[in-house]
């Protein structure tokens, strides 16, 4: 079963921007809570908090890039989405 969103908004007697202004900050948190928490546990692989820590680590010879690259390149990613992320959230 499916319902409107307008159908909801009237439900609950909710401007419908409002209820859509409401639904998108909550998906933006979720995912960002997401991406967060990935990021922080490949993070915490090596002892980091961030991806700046990590591409310390691989200058400083701390870890073998090798070793590093497919969680460094991961966090990289989530690292870009996660600002996205904050950016439309001040959109909003």
């Amino acid at each position: 079963m499916s319902i409107s969103v307008q159908a909801v908004a009237r439900q609950l007697a909710i401007p419908l921007e409002d209820l859509q202004r409401q639904a998108i900050l909550a998906f933006l948190r979720d995912r960002t809570l997401f991406y967060n928490a990935e990021r922080l546990r490949l993070c915490s692989k090596y002892g980091v908090s961030s991806l700046q820590e990590m591409d310390g680590l691989i200058y400083r010879g701390e870890v073998d890039e090798e070793t590093i690259l497919q969680d460094f390149q991961r966090v990289d990613f989530l690292t870009a989405e996660l600002r996205k992320l904050e950016g439309l959230t001040k959109a909003v």
